[in-house]
């Protein structure tokens, strides 16, 4: 292999290394990290989740239907990526996130810049039943040498207990 060929794909793998890492990082500090990776648990008396790590912030609101009938069972939930990983992203993301165990919930932006504060709100939801929130941003990354396809994956499990 020449060795321009060789020095570029060895800086593609570091772009595609240090893209791994966020997702990884992302997966492992999700909310409720402190109990269990990836998982909250919300109770009528405790229905606010917030979590700030290096990868980003994320925020999670369980509103019950007997205290605000109007809309049902609902988590509003946020996620803002960190500066950290804003500085990788070059030019606009393509995100979008769905609900296993909950059919019909999408959220999807074709073309967001990396600040954007995303936001959400996943109506219908049982009680005593465990969810999973998939979110996923495609986008251009540049580790500082090169600059290379990349994404961030985020996951997270939430049940909205009844007591």
């Amino acid at each position: 292999m020449p060795r321009a060929i060789g020095k570029k794909a060895r800086r593609v793998a570091t772009v595609l290394t240090a893209l791994s890492a966020v997702s990884a990082a992302l997966l492992a500090s999700a909310p409720g990290a402190a109990a269990q990776p990836g998982h909250y648990d919300f109770h009528p008396n405790d229905t606010r989740y917030r979590y700030e790590g290096k990868h980003g912030t994320f925020t999670g609101d369980a509103v019950y239907a007997r205290q605000d009938p109007r809309g049902g069972n609902r988590l509003i939930w946020s996620l803002r990526l960190s500066p950290y990983v804003q500085n990788m992203v070059q030019g606009p993301m393509s995100c979008g996130a769905a609900v296993v165990g909950k059919s019909g919930y999408h959220d999807s932006h074709p073309s967001i810049p990396a600040d954007y504060f995303w936001h959400s709100t996943i109506t219908g939801l049982q009680l005593d039943r465990t969810y999973t929130l998939a979110a996923r941003c495609d986008f251009t990354a540049n580790n500082g040498h090169t600059t290379a396809p990349g994404n961030v994956q985020y996951t997270v499990k939430f049940t909205l207990h009844s007591s």
